[in-house]
């Protein structure tokens, strides 16, 4: 369930969107990276990323995660047709009470966690999972356990 003071969190979300896009294309503009919120500037946007959290403090990299999680949000929400929501209907769901987009890909209740995807990149830094990560959410593979059966 949410409560006013998520909802109230989540107005704010909205209401920074604008300034933290800025951030990270001026971020990414600082390094000759041009990026956009189209597919194609993946690549641009993780290089800049793991630039700008190259040798920052902890609290300004949770700030950078939040800023370009917000940019791939953006992305998603473009490309597929999406919409920005609040997970609430599950306080055991991993995205509880986190931004996700939903309603981007045919599969049902699928949320598309961009903090989680940023979070990612920023332990495994390297260029191409976003993409990997994204397609994955829009157009999942079903899983073939075929295998795993004993006859």
């Amino acid at each position: 369930m949410i409560t006013t003071e998520d909802r109230d969190n989540f107005e704010k979300f909205f209401i920074l969107m604008d300034d933290q896009l800025e951030a990270v294309e001026n971020e990414a503009n600082k390094r000759s990276l041009p990026i956009d919120l189209v597919m194609d500037s993946l690549e641009n946007l993780e290089k800049t990323f793991l630039s700008a959290i190259n040798n920052c403090t902890e609290e300004e990299k949770n700030g950078w995660i939040v800023a370009f999680a917000r940019y791939i949000g953006e992305i998603v929400r473009i490309c597929f047709n999406g919409q920005w929501h609040l997970s609430s209907d599950d306080p055991k769901n991993i995205y509880y009470n986190t931004p996700v987009i939903v309603n981007h890909t045919q599969v049902e209740g699928l949320e598309f966690s961009p903090i989680f995807a940023i979070r990612a990149l920023s332990i495994r830094k390297r260029i191409g999972l976003l993409r990997q990560i994204i397609m994955a959410d829009v157009a999942p593979v079903p899983l073939n356990i075929e295998y795993l059966r004993e006859d």
